[in-house]
């Protein structure tokens, strides 16, 4: 975020909150810019170092934690039983396809800094090989650059406005494919470069056309059966 001015619209930092025991926990956006201005002297690489270990201190108690680039503190809450069991489905299939294909799939334990400031944990990726080749692995590092496939699903209390927008940056930033999986409408809704969005309503399987090629998933089966 250094180095950078932050421009937004009140209305985008609509706050909503949950207290311990609510059975269907809303996201919560929180201006955070007072907190980045005050380490606004880092460097990018020291920024991320403080960001990780925040979030790691913070994870059990708080949710998902991610940054976007108007200043936003974006808090969502882990999925549930149904939520977990699909994500895990979809992340055992994205691996299990490129172990066989190459690059690396990744679950929500990786976190990613856009170009354009945002920093966002996406709940599934895939980096290709010539990322890999261009950019070496650092724990204590998030990666500044946008994995080449994304998979966001909605979370029950998720406004599909922001996500949306979500998934609008990952391509303007270096995404080649871009899904957000929606159980609730059960849509699916395609990001592609220089394309309209392509949605799919309840469709059986998605295919990850050229930037996946050979990898298909069952999408009805896995996650709308189970969550719906």
């Amino acid at each position: 975020m250094t180095g950078q001015t932050a421009f937004y619209e009140p209305e985008s930092l609509r706050t909503a909150g949950w207290v311990a025991g609510d059975k269907n926990p809303a996201p919560v956006h929180i201006d955070f810019r007072p907190v980045l201005e005050l380490i606004d002297g880092l460097s990018d690489y020291e920024v991320d170092k403080w960001w990780l270990r925040f979030c790691r201190l913070n994870k059990d108690v708080m949710g998902k934690l991610e940054i976007n680039s108007e200043g936003a503190l974006l808090i969502t809450p882990y999925p549930g039983w149904g939520g977990s069991k699909s994500l895990g489905e979809f992340m055992f299939a994205l691996h299990q396809w490129a172990e066989a294909t190459g690059g690396e799939a990744y679950a929500i334990n990786l976190g990613v800094r856009l170009p354009n400031g945002s920093r966002y944990i996406p709940d599934a990726c895939w980096l290709s090989d010539e990322q890999l080749e261009l950019h070496k692995p650092d724990h204590d590092h998030i990666p500044l650059f946008c994995p080449a496939f994304i998979m966001e699903m909605r979370g029950y209390n998720e406004e599909l406005r922001v996500l949306r927008r979500k998934m609008r940056e990952y391509i303007a930033n270096g995404a080649k494919l871009a899904w957000l999986i929606d159980p609730y409408d059960q849509q699916v809704h395609i990001y592609r470069p220089d394309s309209a969005v392509e949605v799919l309503d309840n469709p059986e399987t998605i295919n990850g056309d050229d930037v996946l090629p050979g990898f298909v998933f069952e999408v009805r089966k896995q996650i709308f059966d189970v969550i719906w």
